[in-house]
């Protein structure tokens, strides 16, 4: 069976065993990074077009070794989100030492995370990643007494994930080609975070019923298959996003994931070679605001809990090891351990 751990504490809405004090006052003003005294934005002049076109080659990603973080989800679920705040609050948080690891294109490279960064400081939530394009982003973050992280995150729009389902007009599911290419790296350590649009699945019938579940169950089997990648193991993060919108809604977030992923819960549940944790995310107080004539999504106040438990598990799930000052742990849950102890036969 999968083995399923817990990240603890925070809010009562996670449904977690407590494993760590967390700074509990959920939202804080987001600071504003050009008065702020903490280590300086790289200032990297360049033709914002170019930032735009930023994107891999398919000859830079063979023979490519290291750690890969690979964040998927439907369209709108907030991946381009998650990733932007992930960046935002690496360089935000004093405690942790932020670099870029980029070694082609650096300059075109450093200026895009530069502007996530600034974009994300003003309130501004970040475009769609477009269909067709696969952009990577190597960062590395250390802390005191703990060893550096380096690894990649790909990010990969909803429309190409998608293209695994079945279509009467294409007989071949298949994967966006490229990301092919980096799942089937010999010497890739891989890790997915699967995002779920919490809004997307409501309760009274206005969402859309198990499409994430077949998409997430889907593209898993199509990893672990012989007929797809046939990965030996799996580590998924499962985060439901914008799930300020709808925790009074269900005990925890793995009773949301229990009520709308049946299929993908049974094969987490399933398999010894998927090793699955459940968090809940949300960024922060969101206002619309009148710009230009037009209605614009504004982060007011970011929540700096959920991004926590994001970190400590990207974090731990790669080192094996855990951060200092107000992380929470990594832990096996009582009923993973029994469920081992059954299994195995300890």
């Amino acid at each position: 069976m999968g083995t399923r751990e817990v990240i603890g504490s925070g809010p009562s809405d996670l449904g977690f065993d407590i494993h760590a004090d967390i700074d509990d006052s959920h939202s804080s003003p987001a600071p504003d990074l050009r008065g702020d005294p903490m280590a300086p934005v790289r200032e990297v002049a360049i033709d914002p077009s170019a930032v735009l076109d930023f994107s891999v080659r398919s000859d830079a990603i063979q023979g490519r070794e290291g750690n890969f973080l690979f964040t998927v989800g439907s369209t709108g679920s907030g991946k381009s989100t998650l990733q932007h705040f992930l960046v935002y609050w690496l360089h935000c948080d004093r405690t942790l030492n932020l670099d870029y690891a980029s070694t082609e294109e650096a300059h075109v490279h450093d200026a895009h995370l530069n502007q996530w960064i600034q974009e994300f400081a003003r309130g501004y939530l970040p475009e769609r990643t477009p269909q067709g394009t696969l952009q990577e982003f190597r960062i590395g973050f250390s802390q005191k007494g703990r060893p550096r992280l380096d690894f990649s995150f790909v990010e990969i729009s909803g429309e190409d994930i998608r293209s695994i389902l079945p279509n009467p007009s294409d007989p071949m599911p298949r994967l966006h080609a490229q990301l092919e290419q980096y799942l089937r790296l010999q010497g890739a350590n891989r890790r997915f975070v699967f995002v779920s649009d919490a809004t997307a699945n409501r309760r009274d019938g206005t969402g859309r019923v198990f499409y994430e579940d077949i998409l997430f169950s889907t593209l898993i089997r199509y990893l672990l298959s012989e007929r797809g990648v046939n990965l030996k193991k799996l580590n998924i993060l499962f985060v439901a996003s914008k799930w300020d919108a709808v925790k009074s809604d269900y005990r925890s977030v793995q009773a949301y994931f229990n009520t709308h992923f049946t299929q993908t819960r049974a094969l987490v549940d399933g398999s010894s070679r998927i090793r699955a944790s459940f968090i809940p995310f949300s960024v922060g107080d969101i206002v619309l605001a009148e710009e230009g004539g037009e209605t614009v999504a504004r982060v007011r106040a970011v929540d700096n809990t959920y991004i926590r438990y994001l970190v400590s598990w990207v974090y731990h799930s790669f080192k094996g090891t855990h951060l200092r000052g107000g992380y929470p742990r990594v832990a096996r849950s009582l009923m993973g351990r029994l469920m081992d102890f059954a299994r195995l036969g300890y």
